[in-house]
């Protein structure tokens, strides 16, 4: 054993040196911090700017989804069409009791095809872009990819018109080849309800049912079809465009919160949205997921509980 004098001495660190060892370990660890907490922030993680999307547009498994008629016209360089008819139904007669309009098929394996055939694979991370005030298109695709087993697909933030804004190329034309996707991961059937479910559950505790209609849907001033009006009892008003700004950006988190409480929604609920066909609910249930919410869809909406002069609808406010 050496004695104390033989300890070879330690190495004296210069104290600039040290210093700036330290706050390169603080700046690492605020920084993983942060990551961290973007982790634990579902709106990070489900929603990009165009600032994102053109620093990482190069990036081979980043995939645009352009949802929207106007592909032709204007869409950002190398995102992919996707077709609203390809990953729904419309089945029945338009004047008769059995008429459903874009609704999620039973053969989810179409759907799934048709993601598949626009370059979706369960790795990819996918953005979902809307043109105009079409938002409910791309928050209708994400919850398609959701019921799909994808629930990490993201939206941009004011959709094609906040890109150009900020400055983004578009293109024009048709849409270019890419290799076909594998999209493996399981169905998340849960993510939907049926009319039954929102007869039972609709006003029970725990379960906050929401019209994302706007208000004078709800209250009954204007009819659905066919004649009947009014909303399904105990659901609360949250109109869909009460959640965006006028150019299509989702609002702020604190406002968008305090939306959810005036309408009854505590911390803990599950969420169930519907609207007219359930496209509107897609977008309601969306920024519901990005409050951290669990969220679900009642698909057959008011096409359905319309029709059926058997289930109850109220009027009113309330």
């Amino acid at each position: 054993m050496l004695s104390p004098k033989h300890v070879p001495p330690m190495p004296r660190v210069p104290a600039r040196t040290a210093f700036a060892a330290l706050l390169l370990a603080v700046v690492a660890l605020s920084a993983d911090a942060h990551e961290a907490a973007a982790q634990d922030d579902p709106r990070s993680r489900l929603v990009v700017d165009a600032a994102w999307l053109q620093a990482n547009l190069d990036d081979p498994n980043v995939l645009v989804l352009h949802v929207g008629q106007n592909y032709a016209e204007a869409h950002i360089p190398g995102a992919v069409p996707v077709d609203l008819g390809a990953i729904s139904v419309t089945t029945g007669d338009p004047d008769g009791p059995d008429y459903r309009r874009l609704e999620l098929p039973d053969d989810l394996g179409s759907a799934r095809s048709a993601f598949e055939a626009a370059g979706v694979s369960s790795g990819s991370t996918v953005v979902a872009v809307f043109e105009g005030s079409g938002v409910a298109n791309a928050t209708r695709a994400i919850w398609t990819l959701q019921v799909l087993g994808k629930d990490d697909a993201r939206l941009l933030d004011g959709g094609l018109d906040a890109w150009t804004a900020a400055g983004g190329a578009v293109a024009t034309g048709d849409a270019p080849l890419v290799e076909r996707g594998v999209l493996d991961t399981p169905d998340r059937l849960d993510r939907r309800v049926d009319r039954d479910f929102v007869l039972a559950e609709g006003d029970a505790p725990g379960i906050a049912l929401l019209d994302g209609r706007r208000p004078q849907h709800y209250t009954g001033e204007r009819e659905e079809r066919p004649g009947r009006a009014g909303h399904i009892p105990g659901a609360a008003s949250v109109p869909l465009l009460s959640l965006f700004t006028d150019d299509g950006r989702l609002r702020p988190e604190g406002e968008l919160r305090d939306l959810f409480t005036q309408a009854g929604v505590a911390e803990g609920d599950r969420v169930v949205t519907y609207c007219h066909i359930g496209f509107w609910a897609s977008g309601v249930a969306f920024v519901a997921r990005t409050l951290g919410f669990d969220a679900r869809l009642y698909d057959g909406s008011m096409n359905e509980w319309a029709l059926d002069p058997e289930l109850p609808l109220v009027a009113g406010g309330g």
